[in-house]
């Protein structure tokens, strides 16, 4: 790292409740081409001034990536910036990066896929509670 004024970047990587598998997964944080430690949660990295760029994904096998998401910041000397990654909820969508809050990708197909079992079932139950009274 220069010597000098420095910057931050605050990246907060958060996992919808219904995706709590994803919490076995280790984020993966690229800045400028470089791997960075990464975690779920608040990440502070220390950052020259200038224009970087940013991705983040979950390593998986397949996809071989969950959620990519990239976003180009500008950083000032001594400037701190809070940036926001939320993991989609349907694993081929994109992840969703940018200033807080951002949206939760995926969810319209994740609320089908979990409705459609649930109304065919439903339908099954009462289709079972009718024969019964019918009978």
């Amino acid at each position: 790292m220069p010597q000098g004024p420095q910057a931050q970047l605050v990246l907060d990587i958060q996992r919808h409740w219904l995706g709590f598998m994803l919490s076995m997964i280790t984020p993966t944080v690229v800045v400028d081409g470089r791997p960075m430690p990464g975690r779920w949660g608040r990440n502070a990295f220390v950052l020259p001034p200038g224009r970087h760029h940013l991705h983040v994904h979950l390593p998986y096998l397949l996809p071989s990536q969950i959620g990519p998401a990239d976003l180009t910041i500008w950083l000032q000397p001594g400037m701190s910036l809070d940036v926001e990654y939320r993991a989609p909820m349907w694993a081929y969508s994109r992840g969703a990066l940018g200033p807080p809050p951002q949206q939760w990708n995926g969810m319209g197909i994740t609320i089908a896929l979990m409705a459609i079992p649930l109304g065919l079932l439903a339908f099954l139950f009462l289709l079972i509670i009718g024969s019964v009274l019918w009978a």
